[in-house]
């Protein structure tokens, strides 16, 4: 297989400039033009195995006229490359063999430099092509190497962009219950993992075609049980699920708004304190309307209960500390 034109031009272009002789493309760059070639490309999520080329193709793109982000690390060492010509790049030091751990995200393409000519092949191994026209999910390796959290982020991306089945007993089914079956035996949570989860949460609702069902099905999985309990509920409060503005949101903001509207009065501190740990999110992949919210959110006081608990009963230890 074969990647079409555009993706291939502009992957030569990026190779040129950070001065690379072999890079790897994934992503839905290369699943979604395999299923139509006409599908539009938002960005792209390229790679190489090296770490001495990869700080060397970051200072290549610098000098190249492209903003580059501070390096950042998480499961692998990335960076946001803000191209000229071609947009957002994340561009990240890994085995592409490594990414992803559903099937539909083994996918990717190897593009290296031979004398003067760049030429390439589709690798799928995992058969995501194929998995996609039916819209099943599957596990393509050990999900414990990833951790539940980054399992479950993964797993609403995948949602949130293709509409996939999740309804109860539906084709995905079993990779449902494994998710919920790995919050129940997870050893260790990363805080990061947690905030990327979130942030993938609301960034998935944004992008799904129709947010009631999928609002709707995410409820009836309780698959956020174990994960943010609050947001369970939450999914499954029939005033957030046929909420009129649900599916007129406009931004990821909006619907974060809407999230703080629809929780009972009883559990606004709970959920307030699960949404301001997006304030955590990495900046160069925070989005500025989650960022506008958060940072109100932190300045409200919400209740007499986080009154209480935030400010007058530490400021009373204090003001006994001090008088024994």
């Amino acid at each position: 297989m074969q990647c079409i034109d555009k993706i291939t031009n502009d992957i030569t272009t990026f190779m040129q400039d950070a001065g690379l002789n072999e890079a790897f493309l994934f992503g839905g760059a290369v699943l979604d033009t395999q299923i139509n070639p006409n599908a539009e490309i938002h960005d792209y999520d390229i790679c190489v195995k090296d770490y001495d080329v990869f700080m060397e193709a970051i200072q290549n793109m610098e000098n190249s006229g492209s903003s580059v982000s501070e390096v950042m690390h998480t499961h692998n060492h990335y960076v946001v490359v803000k191209h000229p010509t071609l947009g957002d790049v994340d561009f990240s030091c890994m085995d592409p063999e490594d990414n992803g751990i559903f099937n539909i995200e083994k996918i990717y393409a190897k593009f290296r430099k031979r004398g003067n000519e760049y030429i390439h092949e589709v690798i799928d191994k995992y058969d995501a092509v194929e998995s996609m026209k039916h819209g099943k999910i599957r596990l393509a390796c050990n999900p414990k190497e990833e951790g539940s959290y980054n399992l479950l982020r993964r797993f609403m991306a995948i949602v949130g962009k293709y509409g996939v089945d999740i309804s109860p007993n539906g084709v995905n089914q079993e990779t449902i219950n494994r998710i919920k079956q790995e919050f129940k035996e997870q050893t260790r949570c990363v805080t990061q993992d947690k905030v990327r989860c979130l942030s993938r949460l609301s960034a998935s609702l944004n992008r799904s075609k129709n947010r009631h069902q999928y609002v709707d099905d995410m409820g009836k999985q309780h698959i956020f049980e174990d994960a943010y309990p609050v947001l369970d509920r939450l999914l499954n409060n029939e005033n957030f699920i046929n909420h009129p503005l649900l599916n007129r949101a406009q931004n990821q903001k909006e619907l974060l708004e809407l999230m703080m509207l629809c929780t009972p009065k009883n559990e606004r501190d709970e959920m307030s304190d699960c949404l301001r740990i997006l304030a955590r999110r990495e900046p160069a992949r925070q989005d500025k309307g989650v960022k506008m919210f958060v940072e109100r959110l932190e300045n409200e006081k919400t209740s007499i209960n986080r009154l209480n608990n935030q400010i007058l009963t530490p400021l009373l230890l204090f003001k006994q500390a001090e008088i024994v």
